[in-house]
Parts: C-alpha cells; structure tokens; sequence
C-alpha cells in the first residue's frame, strides 16, 4: 500500500510538474520568423491557366469553425484552372507566435471538417514523394486524403507547419486528451510557435498537376519549415 502511495504521488508530482512547465511555455513568444504575405507567395497563372482569388470563408475550414475563432493573421484562398477545367485549389493560413493553440487549429483539418460538411473520406494516406527534375526542393511528407461528395471526388494534400516540423498527432480526428504531455515531451517549453496551414486539393490526382508548371512552382515558394530562417 505505501509503494502505491508512493507511486500515485510520484505520477502525480509529475503531471503537476509538466502541466507547470506547458503553463511556462506558453507564455515564452518567440518572435515571427514569417515577415511577408501569403499572396505574395502564390505564383501568377502560367500560360493555358486563370488565377481566381476566392474569400477564405467560403473554403470549408471556416464553413465548420462554428463557435470557433481561427483568429489567423494573414489567409489566402486561391483556384487555379485551365481550358480543360483542371482545377488546383491553395487555401494557406497563419497564425504569428502565440496567437492560437496548435492544438486547436489541428481542430480543423480536412479530417474534421470536411466530414462536418458532409464530405465522405474514402481514401486516407501520406503524400507521395514530391522530387523534382534539377531541384533541390525538399517537400515534407503531408497527408493525402480523396473525399467524395455526391459521387465527385476531391483529392486533398495537406501540411500543418508548427515551428520547425510538420505537425501530426496520427488520429485523423481533433488530438487526444493526452496531447498536451506528448506535445511537451517532444518540443519541450516552446508551446507557442508560429503556425501555417497548408491545403491543396483538385478535381483530379494532385501527382498528374506535377506534369503543369503551376504545381511545382507553388510548390517552390510555400513556407516549409526548411525555407524560413532560423531565429
């Protein structure tokens, strides 16, 4: 009975200890690395193609934030088509240091969302590998996603950019209870970084707009964590 005790207090000291040190973190805002604007990131409409600005409420990240404020900084909401009504969608947001919980913007991925809109998930991934010919662009690994709504398909790439690394907490739903401590163990007191939201989705394969000149030079210019300078 004193080992158990002994034990409980022990686990106890350490929840108290780790929730101590989250409340620390929080409030440690490291300043913004990201000093521009989304717009300006997107590439102009190559040859053969239209590029049509869109209000970022319409995309359906916002359309279910109900009773929720994504309070993001800067967002931009983009459609790209050509002749052949071949559409590349880009919706970007983001949030400078401090300003909103990363656990709550991964609230509102394409896995929540979406299927809160009435979007059936029917395929669910990571991204493929995304080398180009004479590049030494690196793209991190995201997830890829088909979505089907009255029998049309949509095809969904998406990255949550927290700080140095792509976040994901692997459940295809809002993060667990338990998030926090895991959260802590691995990024330590920086709680508060800064955040993008990256999603890219099509009417058909994301891999075949690799062939046009409009995917790989979005590609190119999206904030990776590699591509921003280091405080």
């Amino acid at each position: 009975m004193k080992i158990q005790k002994t034990i409980l207090f022990c686990a106890l000291g350490l929840l108290i200890a780790a929730i101590g040190l989250i409340v620390y973190g929080s409030t440690q805002i490291p300043a913004p690395r990201f000093t521009g604007r989304l717009h300006d990131l997107l590439p102009p409409a190559p040859a053969g193609w239209t590029m049509k600005e869109k209000p970022i409420a319409d995309s359906e990240e916002l359309k279910q934030a109900v009773g929720e404020l994504l309070n993001f900084d800067d967002g931009v909401f983009v459609d790209y088509v050509n002749s052949s009504g071949e559409r590349l969608s880009v919706y970007i947001a983001y949030w400078t240091p401090g300003k909103m919980s990363h656990r709550l913007v991964a609230g509102h991925t394409p896995d929540v969302c979406w299927e809160a809109g009435g979007w059936k998930r029917t395929h669910q991934g990571t991204t493929p590998r995304l080398a180009q010919a004479g590049s030494t662009l690196v793209v991190p690994t995201g997830e890829d996603r088909i979505f089907t709504a009255q029998s049309t398909p949509e095809y969904v790439w998406f990255w949550h950019v927290v700080g140095d690394h792509i976040k994901s907490y692997g459940t295809g739903y809002a993060p667990k209870w338990y998030a926090p401590i895991t959260d802590l163990l691995r990024n330590g007191l920086n709680q508060r970084e800064e955040q993008f939201f990256i999603r890219l989705s099509a009417n058909r394969p994301l891999p075949s707009f690799m062939n046009s000149e409009v995917l790989p030079s979005l590609l190119a210019k999206l904030p990776w964590p590699e591509s921003r300078p280091k405080q």
